[in-house]
Parts: structure tokens; sequence; C-alpha cells
């Protein structure tokens, strides 16, 4: 279990992790409150393990960091059509009291916004939830950065991603659970891999299991190296295309070897300089390698007939669409196919064609 950070600075690990938290809430705001009519008039934001808005030097935590982004493009909530919907608890009332002093003058900048900061545990306030984050009418963005391992089990995971328009990040103490995860009091029990930088990914393939089969739902893993031997890790979820193209998107500009980590996940020891998104197919790191030569098969096998397919095995991987645009241009000059399109686009309908030659 983790002491309490917050009465002590940040580490560079937890840093990583809320710039994530603050980058993505950047791209995912824009989407709910640009809209001239939009289609989601609720836009609600949880944190439900939300401390007292910064540590000891006043940096900011992940609910300061996401209302400043509010802010920032508070222009499209001047309209009155949008009204936005901040919620915040933690256990602890003395955090609670702090944040809400922390809050309240920023959150009055905002028109049409409320904030609502609660003292109560996360099953309680995970509880009520559920009722707005199952509404066909509302956005929803959940943070859950809790201090224990067994507070997100297949119960609470599997009502998360059955809420409608709903994207979450979820932090896990992925090392504790890799050491672990055979003792009698963790609720979820991880298959140890074989390299423990990997942990965090034998985390998400664990949640993966508790998909039903036949839902379409996306999750991607970004792991996080802090003090000593410590992994930590970041599970984004949704049911969403658009929402798993911009958490990709943000991931990437964090870490552009793999997008999945802040550091080398797999040993692979490239130079921040080295120019590999330009070299020979087999030249570049393993993940892309691995992506390239499931997506050319894919491709020339039939499997894969139109970019929004190509978008999917993208996704399948943890890569950008932008990475599918070599493969593409390479089967296209040996003749293989015919497209008109260079990079796949997840709006266009109906999704172009990939005709084989």
């Amino acid at each position: 279990m983790r002491p309490d950070f917050h009465e002590k600075p940040f580490d560079e690990g937890t840093l990583a992790k809320l710039e994530l938290f603050q980058l993505y809430a950047r791209e995912w705001l824009p989407v709910f409150l640009s809209r001239a009519e939009p289609v989601w008039p609720d836009v609600h934001i949880f944190d439900f393990f939300a401390g007292p808005g910064q540590d000891v030097a006043g940096t900011a935590g992940s609910p300061v960091r996401i209302v400043q982004e509010a802010i920032d493009c508070r222009h499209k909530l001047i309209e009155g059509k949008v009204h936005l919907h901040f919620h915040f608890s933690d256990a602890d009332e003395a955090k609670t009291r702090a944040l809400e002093s922390c809050l309240r003058p920023l959150v009055d900048r905002l028109p049409h916004a409320t904030l609502d900061v609660q003292a109560i545990p996360f099953e309680e306030s995970f509880q009520r939830a559920l009722p707005i984050l199952h509404r066909s009418d509302t956005a929803n963005l959940v943070l859950i950065d809790p201090c224990g391992v067994n507070h997100v089990d297949d119960e609470v995971f599997r009502q998360l991603i059955s809420a409608p328009t709903t994207d979450f990040l979820l932090f896990v103490a992925s090392s504790f659970l890799h050491r672990f995860s055979e003792h009698p009091a963790m609720r979820l029990r991880i298959k140890k891999s074989d390299s423990f930088y990997h942990c965090h990914r034998a985390v998400v393939e664990l949640y993966r299991t508790f998909i039903p089969a036949n839902d379409h739902y996306y999750l991607a893993p970004f792991s996080i190296k802090k003090e000593g031997s410590q992994l930590y890790g970041l599970i984004f979820g949704t049911s969403h295309l658009l929402g798993m193209d911009k958490f990709l998107n943000t991931a990437w500009t964090k870490d552009t070897l793999n997008g999945e980590a802040n550091f080398d996940i797999n040993q692979e020891d490239f130079q921040d300089h080295a120019p590999f998104l330009c070299l020979d197919i087999f030249d570049k790191p393993t993940k892309l390698r691995a992506f390239a030569a499931d997506l050319r098969e894919q491709i020339l096998t039939g499997k894969c007939a139109n970019e929004l397919e190509v978008v999917e095995v993208c996704f399948q991987h943890g890569v950008k669409r932008q990475h599918a645009e070599e493969v593409l241009r390479q089967l296209k000059t040996e003749g293989r196919i015919k497209i008109d399109f260079r990079v796949p686009q997840i709006a266009h309908k109906p999704p172009r064609l990939i005709e084989l030659q």
C-alpha cells in the first residue's frame, strides 16, 4: 500500500501520471463542449480519490489540473448549452476541506459549472455516481487513483464499462499486484509476466478478461516507473474509437518509442534522437514491428478491408492511426492494394475501402 504521498513533494512518476491526466482532459473536454448543438447537455467529471488538491510544495493535483483545463476552454460554456459538473471525493475529511478551498475560486470563474466535493469513501461515492454514469444524456470522465489495489475489482470494472458515454483513467500499483498476486487478500490475481517491466501489461490483460465477449470496448495501458523498482500504471478505458484515438495521441506524446511508458518498456535502448519512424520496417522498435507485420497480413488476407478496420488493428496494438500510413504506402507502392487515403479516419462515412490488386 502507498503512504500518503500528499505529505511530500510529488515524485517524478506521480508527475508523469498527473501530466497524462491533464493532457487527456485537454483532449477530452473540447469534444463535448465545442458542439454548436451538443448531444450531451451535461458533462460530468469524477475523481474518487481527489486528495487536498496539491502536495506540500503547492504542485497541483488532478482536480486542480482538470479544472484549469476547463478554464482554458471556458468560452465554450458561455452560451449555456452545456453544463459542466465536477464531482470530487475522498475518504479524508481534512483533504476535502482543503480541496474545496482550493477549487472554489477556480470553479467560480466558469459559467454553467457546479462543484461537488464530499468526504466519503470510494465504495459509497461510486454507488452514488452510477445513476449519472449510466444516463444516456451525459458524457462522463472518471479518474480512479486509489491508495490500495482492491477497490476496482471485476464487479466495479463491469459497472464502469457498461456506462454508455464514459471514459475512465484507473491508476494501479502494478508491481505490488505482481509481487503479491497469490496473497489471499488480493481480489485481483494477475498472471506473472516474463519481464518485471511488463507487469502492468499483465494487469491490463486481466481486466480484458472482465469484458463480455461481444462488447466492443477498448483498453490501453501506460506504465510508470517510480522511486526504486516500483512500477505503477494507468489503464484507460472507453467504448468509443474517438476516445481511444485521443488517449493514444496523449500517450505517444509522452512516449515516442512505444506510447505506453515513462521508460523504455521493451528495453530496446533507442536514443531520443533516433529517427526510428523513418527506418526500414524491420529496424523499428518491437511494438511497431509487430503492428506493421500484423496489419500487412490482415490487409493481404482480406480480414482488414476498409479504413475503420485498419483503425481497429492500430488500437489493438496500442498505436496511433498515423502509424498505419507507412504500411499502406508500402503496399500501394508494391501494387498490392488500391486505396484513396493515406491515414485512416474514424469519422469518414462510409469508411473507405481497401481494394486488393
